[in-house]
């Protein structure tokens, strides 16, 4: 199973603390704590923190094969603003990430993975933008996962649309269903109103993840829905969670094809990650031993 990852990665600053992070790289590091291989396509800056990152990087597990490294663009750095564990972020522009060349992403070793993973910050510049896009034409994926992860300034309905022509995987909270349903539709929806329309205009998309925080997610197929409660935790702090969580999902869903099992040790996953502190803490060996066996198709 090898999964790779579009877009950012960066340092996240929080409360005077430097924490290596970017939502696909977190999803690249849990991907490999849950079982499998992953990459990430980005691109670092010349500077301390890139060197810093690439580092990272390789000691996470994750392969650093497609890391650009851009000759005037700094590294990639966001402030985060706690409050109750809730992150609020101020995102750097005009970074590294936002300048992914296409001409330097090798197609032919790209089409060995089979899953891709993106979201929408990393699309905020048209350079990058253009690379992912080359990506998603070029490989035939299984899973395509479109992670919504709205950032302020950081999307645009035409860079939504395109994204949901790709996906055939979708997850999304309902803060963001309320944003997108204004922003596609003219109008808010619930978020049974939305994701119906919205598998009916992008057929493709199987499955529509929407997380509920502590209470879990709800699972949309093509026939059914439900939702996959998650336990309890004391929380310390979110960052990272639901990356996290869509790695433990895609892994599991890769390996059984199970939805409900897959949206069930993502929630596990999450869980996890927001009782601990940073948005990759180290698996426990029980913890890490549980998911496995609970992934397997024969469980």
């Amino acid at each position: 199973m090898k999964v790779l990852a579009f877009g950012e990665v960066l340092w996240d600053f929080i409360e005077g603390d430097k924490h290596f992070g970017g939502a696909p790289m977190n999803f690249a590091a849990h991907v490999r704590k849950c079982g499998g291989k992953s990459a990430i396509i980005t691109a670092v800056g010349k500077d301390k923190l890139g060197d810093q990152a690439i580092a990272n990087i390789a000691s996470l597990g994750v392969s650093t094969d497609f890391v650009q490294v851009h000759s005037s663009a700094m590294t990639g750095r966001v402030m985060v603003f706690l409050k109750d564990g809730i992150p609020t972020y101020r995102i750097r522009k005009e970074v590294a990430y936002d300048y992914v060349d296409s001409k330097g992403i090798d197609l032919s070793m790209v089409a060995t993975y089979n899953a891709l993973y993106f979201g929408t910050v990393a699309q905020r510049n048209p350079v990058s933008r253009a690379a992912l896009y080359q990506v998603l034409d070029a490989s035939p994926f299984k899973t395509i996962f479109f992670d919504v992860n709205l950032r302020k300034h950081c999307f645009t309905a035409d860079i939504i649309c395109q994204s949901l022509k790709y996906c055939n995987i979708i997850k999304m909270n309902e803060d963001e269903i309320r944003v997108l349903s204004k922003l596609l539709y003219d109008q808010e929806m619930s978020v049974n109103q939305f994701v119906h329309q919205l598998k009916a205009e992008y057929n493709q998309i199987n499955i529509v993840l929407v997380t509920l925080g502590g209470n879990g997610c709800t699972v949309f197929t093509n026939d059914d829905s439900y939702v996959v409660a998650a336990r309890e935790v004391d929380v310390k702090d979110t960052v990272g969670s639901g990356d996290a969580f869509c790695a433990g999902f895609i892994t599991t869903y890769m390996k059984t094809g199970d939805p409900k099992k897959a949206a069930r040790i993502g929630n596990m996953v999450g869980g996890f990650v927001a009782s601990q502190s940073g948005a990759v803490p180290d698996y426990p060996q029980k913890f890490a031993r549980k998911i496995e066996i609970l992934s397997d198709p024969a469980s």
